[in-house]
């Protein structure tokens, strides 16, 4: 049986801190039944359009910022409520024009907060902690 995965993307962007080490742009997200999770921009990568075009997308659509990609740094199969994906995880580097903290709105409708957190040491939403745990271990 061929099984079809729906095809995710994944933006960890980072910017650098002036002891060399890197921030993580991270959102903060309603959970429901209240509460909020912590997560990287992430989404689905629309027919006709590539994983790394949609990762770009994803942050742009969910925080407002421009930025390239550095490095495709894995590919992860999983599934997550019963749905089989395939996500792509990408670097990107942030622009230095970019703020401190702000507010935005999320695809979804969600009023969303993003912020830096250090690369090194963040921990996300669990069904998100893997994607940041392969950046790491590829960079």
């Amino acid at each position: 049986m061929n099984e079809r995965r729906v095809r995710k993307a994944t933006a960890v962007l980072l910017r650098p801190r002036s002891d060399g080490s890197d921030d993580v742009l991270v959102i903060t997200h309603p959970a429901d039944g209240g509460g909020v999770m912590l997560q990287l921009p992430a989404g689905t990568v629309e027919d006709g359009e590539s994983p790394d075009d949609a990762a770009v997308r994803e942050l742009l659509e969910e925080t407002g910022v421009a930025a390239e990609l550095r490095a495709l740094v894995g590919v992860l199969d999983e599934v997550h409520e019963g749905e089989s994906r395939r996500r792509w995880i990408y670097v990107l580097d942030a622009p230095d024009d970019v703020r401190g903290e702000w507010d935005a709105t999320c695809d979804c409708g969600a009023a969303i907060r993003c912020s830096w957190a250090p690369f090194d040491t963040v921990e996300l939403h669990e069904a998100q902690q893997p994607w940041i745990d392969l950046a790491r271990a590829s960079l």
